[in-house]
């Protein structure tokens, strides 16, 4: 066993194991990254077992979790190269920020793994997955949130797993997913507890597969509304997002086969060059995207209270909903991207955000129903579709999320896509998504409540333009489940009386070092 816990190669490779089970690994390999979290979780728990002290804990955790988040979040030294700055600082500085980044993302583990160790032995399993599921949650609001790459988005493409989040949420599955997968270090390493534990981890096991499958049987053959929907990504490169041709590509793209019997177009974030807002350039969109019976969702950037003295103003991320009668509906994004659309602590850090320009995006003040027809639709931008318990109205249809991922990598593209399945099981509602520049070939897609994708017809054109185009009748949602009611106050509960079972606070903040 030392030789397993102290050969930097096997640490290393365990390392590399852990930054593969998250998409888009996983989208193709399912059961592989099972096996390789399981692999992964049991080496930590090992780890911490035979650290000397919490803190060589700590500093073995954060080596783990640095190799894996490297490679799980390589995607995000991307948007570096957007910058048009000396190339070789770019070089340096990409690396470095996703080196810092994981550094910190790491801490999350680290911190777990010091609760583990200060428990005692027979509580270090429990405590383990606890901890891990909780700083998960403490991730998901803490400098305003980045709930990206839990654990539990291991299960992205096994529906019949995934279906727990209506009831537990993805914190609650990420404790079930560490409590279940590190089996293998009851089962090799800790046999005197593999009893103990073994009994629950079986009963877990069976219970969640057997929800899962009565789900998917029961939701499989969902009704769907009268609502046609052509979803549109032009795959537009990002250093050509604010190009006034966009919308020649996109009314090409548009106007495919079928195009006359669409009730609502949908594009991207970003789609639009102008503000619609201003001087009737939603009537330049509109004129060229529809069938006058139409509506139109569409993303731009907004503009608003200029100071003519200051020579100030305001600029949003937006959303709008448009038809031949005028702009119906406006979204201004609320959770704005740190570092992406705004610097924090901006008078002390010397950045430039990603997006063009210096000047910050400013916060949307509300979230309103879009309503088309009697569809009633919830907007979501980008990154806001990572947060779950979003307290979303009864009478809500659908989600939609529109995107640009022009900014990604592969994997990046990949993991938003997944994380959005998240939510339609969760809330029981379809989600309607529409990213720029998408992974592979997937193009737009609506995602149904048991997790999958939902096949459109894909309307192909001759006109040699790149981009993808799928046809939607939008499926009905499902009565509310447990988790849109609740949130994640069960959850919050669950960890309070779980620390409070296994934790001796006075043992866990003593830091004095023995002997």
């Amino acid at each position: 066993m030392q030789i397993l816990t102290n050969n930097k190669w096997i640490f290393f490779i365990v390392g590399l194991l852990g930054g593969f089970v998250y998409p888009p690994f996983n989208v193709y390999y399912p059961i592989l990254s099972v096996i390789f979290l399981s692999i992964y979780l049991s080496y930590m728990l090992v780890q911490i077992d035979t650290s000397r002290s919490a803190r060589q804990a700590f500093n073995r955790m954060f080596w783990l979790s640095e190799i894996s988040y490297i490679i799980s979040f390589n995607w995000l030294m991307k948007p570096f190269f957007f910058i048009p700055e000396n190339i070789i600082l770019l070089l340096l500085l990409a690396p470095l920020s996703l080196f810092i980044f994981s550094a910190f993302l790491g801490l999350f583990v680290e911190f777990s793994a010091v609760i583990a160790y200060k428990v005692s032995e027979n509580k270090r399993y429990f405590a383990f997955a606890l901890s891990i599921a909780f700083f998960e949650w403490v991730r998901s609001w803490i400098f305003t949130g980045f709930p990206w790459n839990q654990f539990s988005l291991v299960w992205s493409n096994i529906p019949s797993v995934l279906q727990s989040l209506s009831l537990i949420g993805p914190f609650g599955l990420t404790f079930i997913t560490v409590y279940v997968l590190g089996f293998p270090y009851l089962l090799f390493y800790k046999k005197q507890l593999k009893n103990i534990y073994g009994v629950s981890i079986i009963i877990i096991s069976i219970l969640t597969l057997l929800f899962g499958w009565w789900r998917i049987s029961t939701y499989k053959n969902l009704a769907s509304t009268d609502l046609k929907v052509r979803l549109i990504d032009a795959r537009i490169p990002q250093p050509y997002m604010s190009s006034k041709k966009n919308i020649e590509k996109y009314q090409k793209l548009a106007r495919r086969d079928g195009w006359k019997d669409i009730d609502l177009f949908v594009l991207s974030e970003s789609s639009s060059p102008y503000d619609l807002t201003q001087n009737g350039y939603y009537e330049t969109v509109y004129a060229n995207i529809n069938n006058d019976k139409s509506s139109l969702i569409v993303g731009f950037n907004r503009y608003d209270n200029f100071n003519e003295i200051t020579d100030d103003y305001d600029i949003y991320n937006t959303m709008a909903l448009v038809n031949k009668t005028g702009i119906n509906y406006v979204y201004d994004k609320e959770h704005l991207v740190p570092f992406g659309e705004y610097i924090p602590l901006k008078k002390y850090l010397p950045f430039k955000k990603f997006t063009e320009g210096l000047k910050d995006f400013s916060p949307g003040q509300k979230r309103d129903t879009m309503t088309i027809a009697h569809i009633k639709l919830l907007p979501l931008i980008c990154y806001e579709i990572i947060f779950s318990g979003l307290n979303i109205p009864q009478e809500i249809d659908a989600i939609v999320n529109i995107s640009n991922d022009a900014w990604f990598g592969e994997f990046g593209k990949a993991q938003h896509l997944e994380i959005a399945k998240f939510r339609a099981v969760e809330e029981g509602l379809p989600v309607i998504r529409v990213p720029n520049y998408s992974a592979g070939n997937i193009g737009g897609s609506v995602i149904s409540v048991i997790g999958n994708s939902i096949d459109g017809k894909i309307v192909d054109g001759k006109d040699g333009f790149n981009g993808i185009v799928k046809d939607f009748i939008i499926p009905v949602r499902i009565e509310r489940t447990l988790f849109s009611k609740t949130g994640n106050i069960p959850f919050i509960i669950f960890c309070i009386f779980g620390f409070i079972a296994i934790i001796n606070f006075k043992k866990l903040f003593d830091f004095t070092k023995k002997k």
